[in-house]
Formats: C-alpha cells, structure tokens, sequence
C-alpha cells in the first residue's frame, strides 16, 4: 500500500522502514505479518491447508476471474490485481484494483475468514433448531439456561485456572496437584477412606475451584499495562513482560527481565508513571503501536488459524450469504 512521506511528501511503500528519496524514518511503517497471505498463491495454500470445499461451494474463486452470479473472486491481469464480488443480479462490486498485491489479497483473505464463521455459526443455528423441534416451550427455555450455566461456569474456572497458571505455574501446581497426589495415596492404603471417595472428590473440587479463583484473580490483576521512566528510558511491563520504547521509530521491542537494570528492577514502583501524559503521541501506548498490531495480534491470529478449518462432513450453503450488497 503506499502513503506519503511526512518529509518529503513522495509516495513511498508502508513496508518501507526509510523513505528511499530522502532517507528519513517512515513513523507510519506496516511490518508484514508472519502466517497472513500476501500473494494469490499464498491465499490459495491457506485455503486448501483449512480443508475448505471447492472453489464452486464456497463461491470463492482465488485467482480466478469467474464470471457467473453469486462469487467473490481476486485475479492478476497485466500487473493489475482485481478483487471482485458478482452480486446476485449479474453485476460486478469491484472491491480493489491496482497493483498492490498484498492489500488486494489481505482484503479477499479477510472476507473468506469471515464467511468461515459465518457458515459455521449458520450450521451451528440450525442444528440447534432442528434438535429443539420436538421440545416443548418452557423445556427449551429450561435447557438453554441450564446450557448456559454450565458453559458459563466450565469457562470461568478454567480462564482463572489459565490465568493462574501463567502467573505462577508452580504455586498453582503445588495447591492443587500436590493434594490430590496425596489423596490417590491415602485412599490407596487405606480403605475407610476409599469408602468416602465420593464426598472426599467433591470437596476436593471445590477446594481446586476456590484455589484458581485466587491465583486467577491475582494474576488478572498483575497483568495491566504499567510504564516506567528509568534514566530517561521508556519501559513497559504488559501481559507478564517488558518492552523498551524506541522514541526514534515510534515503536516497542521486548527485553528480558533479567537485561533490565538492577536499580530498576529492584525498586520498579520507585519509577513508574502515568503515560497518558504523553497522548500526543498516539504510537506512545503499546496497544497502539505498531509492534502490538502487527506482531502480538497476528501472533493470535496465525495461533488460531485452526479456528477457519472446516470440517469435510458439514454442508456449506452459499444460499445464506449476502448477494445483494456490494461487499
């Protein structure tokens, strides 16, 4: 994509880290990220490594300028790269066109992500539907909030079991691991105790439960954003690490713990500060820069790829997508 130098006013790549007419330092610069498709043929490894159905099925036809109703589409012709929609009536939505192929696939990439979920929460609905046809009113209103309630419950202990085991795995693992290794022991030699086995479970998972609310609650509360000004340098502690600030490019690189200087790190609340003081520099906070948006963010994103892979026994049904609209 390209964007105008702030100095020189020449047009030059976001990719660029200097403008190449006048050398200075792009502020504005997009590191691509690691896992997203940046050619058509990056896009279409992606699309065969989730296991989707035919380009037909899906109306998605990478590399391929189709020209029926009813597909979303992106194709190379003459250095010109095009992402197209035919719309139910025939007529085409050009989305893009021009000679940036990483913003012409990244746009075709992200609609194809979104109608992934868009199907499976559709699949999702109707098999609901259909499963709930033979129940009475007050039966699913019954088993929803049931439903929810477990699902509810399950997700709280184990975010704050998570949490806790991030924060400190080795105390985590010895309130609740230790016991229950104790317990298996004691009922193994002693068979008044096995007898009980029941009651001494239940206990126990409450007692596992109240342990990862504690240790889940503690670590969400170390795990804010904090800044620190040590010798007119800039650090960050976020999500259990440390990052410097680079006040030349605007941006954030981690360092160890153990790197940090000794002073510092022995007295860190002696130095810490409220960094919105500094607003003016919207690139100031981590989660505006550019090492959190293209880095920490696509990190979660390439994680979670298996998110997009489709099951080869479910039915996609193009029928539910949006034809009408231009996009």
């Amino acid at each position: 994509m390209k964007i105008k130098c702030d100095y020189c006013n020449e047009y030059i790549n976001d990719t660029d880290e200097k403008c190449p007419n006048c050398g200075s330092v792009n502020k504005h610069l997009k590191r691509t990220a690691d896992g997203t498709p940046k050619t058509i043929d990056e896009l279409k490894k992606w699309y065969e490594d989730r296991h989707l159905p035919p380009y037909e099925t899906t109306r998605f036809f990478i590399g391929i300028d189709y020209k029926k109703p009813q597909a979303f589409g992106i194709y190379e012709d003459n250095g010109q790269f095009i992402v197209y929609k035919n719309k139910d009536n025939g007529s085409r939505a050009i989305r893009y066109q021009g000679t940036d192929e990483a913003y012409a696939v990244n746009e075709l990439y992200l609609k194809l992500k979104s109608e992934i979920l868009n199907q499976k929460a559709h699949q999702s609905s109707s098999s609901t539907r259909s499963s709930a046809s033979g129940q009475s009113t007050a039966t699913k209103i019954k088993n929803k909030f049931l439903s929810a309630g477990k699902i509810s419950g399950i997700i709280g202990a184990c975010a704050f079991f998570c949490a806790g085991l991030a924060y400190r795995p080795d105390l985590l693992c010895a309130l609740i691991f230790i016991p229950l290794v104790l317990i298996v022991i004691v009922a193994c030699a002693s068979k008044k105790i096995a007898d009980h086995m029941k009651k001494i479970y239940i206990i126990y998972l409450i007692y596992a439960i109240i342990i990862s609310l504690i240790m889940g609650s503690m670590a969400i509360t170390k795990s804010g954003t904090r800044y620190y000004k040590y010798d007119d340098t800039v650090y960050c502690y976020y999500n259990y690490d440390y990052y410097e600030y680079d006040p030349v490019y605007l941006d954030y690189s981690p360092v160890t713990e153990s790197s940090l200087p000794a002073q510092f790190q022995s007295n860190a609340p002696d130095y810490e500060f409220d960094a919105s003081s500094l607003e003016w520099d919207t690139n100031y906070t981590i989660e505006n820069s550019n090492y959190y948006s293209d880095y920490l963010e696509s990190s979660s994103d390439s994680s979670s790829d298996s998110d997009y892979d489709w099951d080869s026994g479910s039915d996609w049904d193009s029928g539910s997508t949006d034809w009408g609209s231009d996009w």
